[in-house]
């Protein structure tokens, strides 16, 4: 398999345009007309299909160039080392440091590995990760191969009268189907792609808060840097998966929430920053009153659009006599306000109330909730439904989708069942069978809790479940079933070779010197390390051994059948 440094470097030279005398590469003119971007490059670079497959992306027929990532990878130093374009390095500064100038002169975040890639494999709360970073540049192809579709296997649909095994020989309209998907959420939302590029009305996650006590447990000599590259790499997706009216709400407390706005301005452009929403979370009580510090009272929600053309449902607040005397003031149009301070008003419509502001004090935490039948028991910090209603109800209109990659409890799918949006929930720890699925069980079942009393619920509706296609139980199956240690040492030979991470070191004893029962543990605990996927291009391999009803279904979902 070719190596994309070499072919880019190879298809750059060869075209006069951009060589120097030498022959090497002029990087400065090349990052100059990506950034134009000119014609005669795009063409040139579509010329070869590795370079075509990376720096472009196919939307309704039409290939766009990601000049971005483009002009960042020529400008790592594993690319053209010798020379400099996007970042330049300044000897003046304090103990011989650098300083990164974006070539578009933005301002972005810098940290180490954060032009790799982190597949975050977890599946339990207690798990720690020890998992390597891909570098954009130098493991192009294994990302390639990390981000193409997988196979979904497991398939079952639940409705009113209970759950039903699909078999793939059902009348599926799969874009119109909600899902939950378990499996890692990255390759879920690459492997989502496809269908639904361009067509995500509302995202909402709550992801990990990287407060050092949550369910984040990657690699904690790096930990802070490895929280930015894990966000930066299901960001950059998500916006993919966006509608061009589309928005995006990260819900995040003190620890990350100024570098995730950084990012965020990066990924999503700071034009389309649209509010930090501040939600008070309850009065100062419990155990976080003992603090000797100011004593934290809220999350932020961080809201922004893929665009300017963003849709918006403007939400007004019920009012009283008592409000209506503090809007005291009249414009020149007028017109009712209250003055906040010198240059901002809040203007009261008698027709529709108060307009909603971004500090949001009248919806209660769970930490404060009394009714028992809102908590679900052994899941922390899950989310009122009504914080998700506002959320749901200002950004999108019935029958929109609604995604939620770090869906938890299920509280952003339970919502927008209720309020008739179809919706998406993603997760990967193994929770989500006996609460999030359990959870949805009892909405279709028309369960009263939450909002549905404000939406008028009464249950109906059906959602779609399937996982993703482990390689490993394969495997896990042979090593359990093997008689001998040539067969375990077969398998064995085979993962070093195919594992996408370095597959673990059996200690001081060479593998084949290891008693047959300390084979076959180390075996299994190497793969439990080491989720390996089957790929959708793989389906009908003999290897992969797919069942017929899997292939039916997944042919449906990608649009090959």
């Amino acid at each position: 398999m070719q190596n994309l440094p070499g072919v880019l470097n190879a298809l750059l030279e060869g075209c006069g345009e951009f060589a120097g005398e030498n022959g090497n590469v002029l990087k400065n003119k090349v990052v100059e007309y990506a950034l134009k971007p000119d014609g005669g490059l795009l063409k040139l670079l579509l010329k070869n299909e590795i370079v075509k497959k990376y720096f472009f992306t196919e939307v309704d027929g039409v290939l766009i160039f990601d000049k971005i990532k483009f002009v960042e990878f020529i400008s790592n130093k594993e690319f053209l080392p010798d020379s400099y374009t996007a970042f330049k390095n300044n000897p003046g500064l304090v103990n011989g440091g650098s300083v990164r100038i974006p070539a578009d002169e933005e301002v972005r975040l810098v940290w180490p590995h954060k032009d790799c890639v982190l597949e975050g494999g977890q599946t339990k709360d207690e798990q720690k990760q020890d998992e390597i970073f891909w570098n954009e540049t130098s493991a192009a192809e294994e990302i390639g191969r990390l981000f193409a579709p997988k196979v979904f296997t497991r398939w079952k649909r639940f409705d009113e009268k209970g759950e039903h095994t699909l078999d793939g020989n059902e009348e599926i309209d799969f874009d119109n189907e909600n899902y939950i998907i378990k499996g890692n959420n990255l390759l879920v939302l690459h492997s989502i792609y496809k269908r639904f590029a361009g067509k995500i009305k509302l995202i909402y996650i709550d992801p990990p808060y990287n407060t050092g006590s949550d369910s984040f447990n990657y690699n904690d000599k790096f930990n802070h840097s490895t929280y930015l590259t894990f966000m930066k790499n299901r960001l950059e997706i998500a916006r993919k998966l966006l509608s061009d009216d589309g928005s995006i709400y990260i819900n995040i407390d003190y620890n990350e929430v100024h570098y995730l706005k950084i990012l965020m301005d990066e990924i999503f452009g700071r034009e389309n920053f649209q509010r930090e929403i501040i939600w008070k979370l309850s009065a100062v009580a419990g155990y976080k009153s003992l603090v000797n510090n100011y004593v934290r009272g809220h999350d932020t929600i961080l809201f922004y659009s893929k665009s300017k053309k963003f849709f918006f449902n403007k939400i007004y607040k019920p009012y009283n006599e008592q409000q209506i005397l503090n809007f005291s003031r009249t414009d020149e149009n007028g017109r009712k306000y209250k003055r906040l301070t010198a240059d901002r008003r809040l203007y009261l419509d008698k027709a529709k109330g108060i307009p909603l502001a971004d500090v949001w004090d009248d919806i209660p935490s769970f930490q404060t909730i009394l009714s028992a039948k809102e908590i679900i028991k052994g899941f922390k910090g899950q989310k009122p439904e009504k914080l998700l209603e506002r959320i749901i109800v200002s950004s999108t209109c019935p029958g929109d989708i609604v995604l939620d990659f770090h869906i938890g409890s299920g509280t952003t799918a339970a919502a927008a069942h209720k309020m008739n949006r179809r919706y998406i929930g993603i997760e990967q720890m193994d929770y989500i069978e006996n609460i999030t699925i359990e959870r949805l069980k009892k909405v279709i079942a028309g369960r009263q809790d939450g909002i549905s009393k404000n939406t008028g619920w009464t249950g109906g509706g059906s959602f779609m479940y399937c996982s993703l296609l482990r390689r490993n139980e394969k495997y896990l199956k042979k090593i359990q079933a093997a008689k001998g240690s040539a067969g375990l040492k077969s398998i064995w030979d085979y993962m070093q070779k195919n594992l996408p991470r370095p597959a673990g070191n059996p200690g001081d004893c060479p593998f084949e010197e290891l008693p047959f029962d300390a084979q076959k543990r180390f075996l299994i605990e190497i793969l439990e390390k080491n989720q390996l996927y089957v790929h959708y291009s793989e389906i009908k391999d003999a290897d992969c051994t797919v069942s017929e009803t899997d292939i039916k279904l997944n042919h449906g979902f990608y649009g090959a059948g």
